[in-house]
Formats: C-alpha cells, sequence, structure tokens
C-alpha cells in the first residue's frame, strides 16, 4: 500500500514538473518566432503570395522587435499599452497597402475575434478573482 501511494505522489510530482517546464518553453518564444508564427497563419489563412509574405514577414518582425524592445523597457504599464496601440495601428496601416481588400478584412475579423476573446478572459479573470 506504501509502495502505492508513493507511485502516485511521485507521478503526481512529475506531471507537476513537466507542466511547468512546458510551460516555460510557451512563454519564452522569442520575437523572431511569434513574428514567424503570424507570417505563417498569414500565409495558410490569407492565401499571400511569394511577393506578400516577404513583406509581411519583414513588417512582422519589425513590429515584434518593437514589442520587445517595449517589454525590456521602463515605461508604465500605461504608456506602454499606448506605445502598442500606436504600433498596432502603424502596423495595419502597412499591411493594409500590401493585403487585398479581401486578405485585410479577413486579417481585421481575426484581430477582431481574437480581441474579444481575450477580452472575455480579462472579464472572467475579473470575476474569479471577486469570488475568491
Amino acid at each position: 500500500m506504501k509502495n502505492v501511494f508513493g507511485s502516485i505522489f511521485l507521478l503526481t510530482v512529475l506531471l507537476f514538473v513537466v507542466h511547468i517546464i512546458c510551460a516555460q518553453k510557451k512563454s519564452s518564444s522569442t520575437h523572431e518566432e511569434r513574428a514567424g508564427k503570424l507570417t505563417g497563419w498569414m500565409k495558410t489563412n490569407l492565401q499571400l503570395n511569394d511577393d506578400q509574405l516577404t513583406q509581411v514577414q519583414n513588417i512582422n518582425l519589425k513590429y515584434a522587435n518593437k514589442t520587445q524592445e517595449l517589454q525590456m523597457g521602463s515605461m508604465s504599464r500605461k504608456q506602454k499599452l499606448k506605445v502598442l496601440k500606436d504600433n498596432d495601428k502603424a502596423k495595419d496601416v502597412e499591411l493594409k497597402n500590401i493585403f487585398t481588400a479581401d486578405q485585410y478584412n479577413a486579417y481585421q475579423a481575426k484581430k477582431d475575434e481574437i480581441r474579444k476573446q481575450m477580452k472575455e478572459k480579462m472579464r472572467e479573470k475579473k470575476t474569479h478573482g471577486k469570488m475568491t
């Protein structure tokens, strides 16, 4: 019986450690990796041609670098948020010049969907935070 409890305890600890390691790997992606994933999504879902793909990759990397620099900076959270919004608007302007109207509309629709999901998650966190 002791051996069974010991095995269960060891398995639980092992699962906990694996979970922590996976979470660290997920959150420690580089700005180049994030830009590459976004570009890959755009290529697949917006059917980018080769010329568009190169331009979009450069834009995504440019703004991923700006975001990385912003995270390292010492500005207040409010200031960082404003800069992020300004960067997002500037990026949209650049992408609009590259995308067709249909591609841009699909891109904006996905951004709106993600924004709604994030707002919902924030509401859930606030609700759960008040309950506990």
